[in-house]
C-alpha cells in the first residue's frame, strides 16, 4: 500500500523576526507543530527522540525550525559541508514548484556547522543524482539553541532547536504566491539507540536513504 503525500501549509508570518534559534518566540508559539516520524514507514513500538517542525514565510524567506529532543546533544564538525550527516543532523530538502527532481540540500547540526548543496536526480534515484557542493545559499541565516553540553557524552542534556530564515532569490524563485506548491522533505538524524532517522513523508527506505524525491512531501503557501 503506497502512503499518500503529507501537506503542509505554510501561513505568513508578517513582518521579519530575529533569527537566534530562540522557539519560544513568535510566530513559533502560534504554530501548532508537525512531528517527524520514522523515515522507514513502518509502526514501531520502539521510542525514538520527538522532533517537532514548524515553517512559515514572510514574503521574502522562508522560516524552519526543528525542535530536537534530545538526552545526549553531541556533533563534532564545526565548519561548512563537512559530512555532519554522518553524526547528527536535521535537513530540509527544497524543491521550488512541482518537479522533485531539482532541489536544495540544507543542513546543520548541534554545534553550528552547516551543509548546503544543489542536487539533480533526474531518474529520481541515488544512484544518478548529481550534487553540487559549490552552490551557496546567499544570505541564509542560521541558529542553534543547545539545552545540554554537547561536548560532554557522560550527562544527560535537553535537547537543541535550529531556526533558519531562507531567502527565497536564493533558491533562484520569486516569492510564492498563495496557493503555490512545492515539493520538499524534513529529515532528522540522531544517534541515540544505535541510530534514528526521522522524517516528515517518510521515505520508506530500509535502510535509510532520505533522496527519494517521489516521497516529497508538498507544501502550499497561504
Amino acid at each position: 500500500m503506497t502512503r499518500p503525500l503529507p501537506i503542509l501549509s505554510i501561513p505568513h508570518a508578517g513582518s521579519k523576526f530575529p533569527i537566534d534559534g530562540n522557539l519560544h518566540k513568535a510566530p513559533w508559539t502560534q504554530l501548532e507543530p508537525v512531528w517527524l516520524v520514522p523515515s522507514h514507514g513502518r509502526e514501531t513500538a520502539r521510542a525514538f527522540q520527538p522532533t517537532a517542525l514548524r515553517v512559515c514565510h514572510d514574503g521574502e524567506r522562508l522560516y524552519v525550525a526543528f525542535d530536537c529532543e534530545d538526552r545526549d546533544v553531541w556533533g563534532s564538525y564545526r565548519g561548512r559541508n563537512e559530512p555532519i550527516y554522518e553524526e547528527e543532523v536535521v535537513e530540509a530538502f527544497l524543491a521550488p514548484g512541482e518537479d522533485p527532481r531539482r532541489y536544495f540540500e540544507l543542513e546543520a547540526n548541534p554545534c553550528g556547522a552547516w551543509f548546503e548543496a544543489r542536487v539533480e536526480s533526474p531518474h529520481g534515484e541515488r544512484a544518478s543524482m548529481r550534487v553540487d557542493r559549490n552552490w551557496v545559499c546567499a544570505g541564509w541565516q542560521r541558529a542553534v539553541q543547545v539545552q545540554g553540553t554537547p561536548l560532554r557524552r557522560d550527562d544527560v542534556d535537553v535537547g537543541w532547536g535550529v531556526e533558519w530564515a531562507i531567502p527565497f532569490a536564493a533558491l533562484g524563485v520569486v516569492a510564492p504566491a498563495p496557493g503555490a506548491r512545492w515539493r520538499a522533505n524534513f529529515f532528522r538524524i540522531d544517534q541515540a539507540g544505535g541510530g534514528e532517522y526521522s522524517a516528515w513523508s517518510p521515505t520508506c527506505a530500509d535502510p535509510p536513504d532520505f533522496h527519494v524525491p517521489a516521497r516529497f512531501g508538498v507544501l502550499v503557501f497561504e
